[in-house]
C-alpha cells in the first residue's frame, strides 16, 4: 500500500524541532481581508469515540493535548506513528490534564467497536487516548482547523495522510507540529507538552 506524507499547509519553511520549548509561537491563524493576523481555537467539533461516547471542544478546554489524523487498516506509516503516540501516552500516563486525540479519516470503515478493539491493542487508558469517529462533513472541518489534509485512493482503499502530530494548549491554540515518525522531532514533542503543562 502506498501512502505519502502531505506537507503540512504553510509550513514547509519551518523547522519545528528547533523551535525552544520556550517559545512555542501560536500557529493556528488567518490573515483576514484587511491584511491583520487573527488567531483562532479548535474547538467547534463533535465526534464519538472508541467507547461511543461523544467527544466536542468541550472535552478539550483546559488541557494540552496532541491531535493526529490516521486509520486503521493503514499498514505503512501508521503502525509507527502508534509507537510514537503509545511513548507519549505512557510518559502523561498519570496526567490529568493530557490527551491524545486520533481522528479517523476512513470513518465508513473503521467503526466503534473496530477502533475499540485498536485501541485495546495500543494498553493505554480509554479516558487518556480517544480514537474519533465522525461525519465526513466534520473531519473536513477538523482538518483544515488542524492545517492538514488527506486524500483518498483507489477508491478510498488507501489515503494519502500527514505522519504530523499537532500540539495544542491549555487555550484550545496549536502551538506546533511534530513528525511521529521521527525519534527526534517526538522528544521535542514531549518538552513541548511539559512547556504547556506548566505554563
Amino acid at each position: 500500500m502506498l501512502i505519502r506524507l502531505l506537507l503540512l499547509i504553510g509550513f514547509t519553511s519551518i523547522n519545528l524541532s528547533c523551535v525552544s520549548k520556550t517559545h512555542l509561537p501560536i500557529l493556528s491563524h488567518y490573515i483576514d481581508s484587511n491584511g491583520k493576523k487573527v488567531n483562532y481555537n479548535i474547538e467547534n467539533f463533535e465526534f464519538t469515540n472508541q467507547l461511543n461516547q461523544k467527544v466536542t471542544g468541550k472535552n478539550t478546554k483546559g488541557k494540552v493535548y496532541i491531535a493526529n489524523f490516521f486509520f486503521t487498516r493503514c499498514p505503512s506509516i501508521c503502525p509507527k506513528m502508534k509507537v510514537g503516540l503509545t511513548r507519549v501516552a505512557h510518559v502523561y500516563k498519570n496526567a490529568d490534564d493530557f490527551m491524545i486525540l486520533s481522528f479517523s479519516i476512513d470513518p465508513k470503515n473503521d467503526s466503534i467497536p473496530i477502533l475499540k478493539s485498536y485501541a485495546n491493542s495500543t494498553g493505554v487508558l480509554n479516558s487518556k487516548w480517544h480514537f474519533l469517529n465522525g461525519k465526513q462533513s466534520q473531519l473536513d472541518h477538523v482538518a483544515t482547523l488542524f492545517r492538514t489534509s488527506f486524500k483518498p485512493l483507489n477508491n478510498g482503499i488507501d489515503f494519502y495522510h500527514s505522519s504530523f502530530t499537532a500540539l495544542v494548549d491549555k487555550n484550545q491554540q496549536i502551538r506546533g507540529f511534530y513528525d511521529l515518525l521521527d525519534e527526534q522531532s517526538i522528544t521535542e514533542l514531549i518538552k513541548g507538552i511539559d512547556f504547556l503543562l506548566d505554563n
